[in-house]
């Protein structure tokens, strides 16, 4: 049986924005099913790195490859419907729209006839399929609450259940755990941990925290580089990620 190709993988990516040189020369891959944390301190490169992905912008050089595809030059709209779901670090919910509401609009908006006019009726698919990312997500309980209403930790489940309505091949999650208090971060960490093994994840965060228990690899970046890459246990006690987060100017490999 022929081996699944990587979930992502990229050739020397880099980007650079005027004279700043956000990203250099990164190389990685992802395996299918993997989940894979992004690491590193403000300014390191992360959420440029996960915006070549995503396409939200080019690379300057190098290759971005998605299941064997080259989407390197693919706009953003279409990585979507080439399996890429994703959350952003600013909310992009509709504060006056309920749960449900707001998961069937991004159920529909993946599907064909997302321009349609036609008002849902009681066994429209897009509703049943709204209900049952809420309760992937922990949410149907709260269906009828408008999100303005929820509490943060809810708002960032309900966007990472909008992420999943498109029934992606490889989520990416930026930032998810922001300004999560402390007791709503295992609820965001069951959810996460409870996802399918089919779906591929990339990780993109600054705590730790949040990011090690989820993830099988860690690639820490600084300065727009892969400073380590390796498993969690050792990634938590590597001297070149305490360096890091200490704001030492170790630097390192792979």
């Amino acid at each position: 049986m022929t081996a699944s190709p990587p979930a992502i993988t990229l050739d020397r990516v880099s980007r650079r924005f005027g004279a700043v040189q956000a990203v250099q020369d990164v190389s990685l891959e992802v395996a299918t099913g993997e989940r894979r944390a992004i690491l590193g301190p403000n300014g390191a490169g992360k959420t440029t790195l996960f915006n070549l992905v995503c396409g939200d912008f080019a690379p300057t050089r190098g290759k971005v490859v998605l299941f064997g595809e080259d989407i390197t030059h693919l706009p953003a709209h279409q990585r979507t419907r080439v399996g890429i779901g994703r959350t952003y670090q600013n909310s992009l919910l509709l504060d006056g729209l309920s749960v449900r509401d707001n998961l069937y609009l991004a159920v529909r908006g993946a599907r064909a006839g997302r321009f349609s006019l036609l008002r849902s009726r009681k066994g429209d698919v897009h509703r049943a399929a709204a209900r049952e990312v809420a309760e992937r997500v922990r949410l149907d309980h709260l269906l009828d609450r408008k999100a303005r209403e929820l509490s943060h930790g809810q708002r960032r489940q309900l966007e990472v259940g909008m992420a999943l309505a498109g029934k992606p091949r490889l989520l990416m999650l930026d930032e998810p755990g922001a300004g999560l208090s402390p007791a709503e971060r295992p609820e965001l960490l069951r959810l996460l941990q409870e996802l399918p093994r089919s779906l591929s994840l990339v990780l993109i965060e600054h705590d730790m925290d949040i990011a090690l228990p989820v993830a099988d690899r860690v690639t820490v970046m600084k300065d727009g580089e892969v400073a380590v890459e390796s498993t969690p246990d050792v990634v938590s006690d590597h001297p070149v990620v305490r360096a890091i987060y200490l704001g030492g100017g170790a630097r390192g490999g792979h």
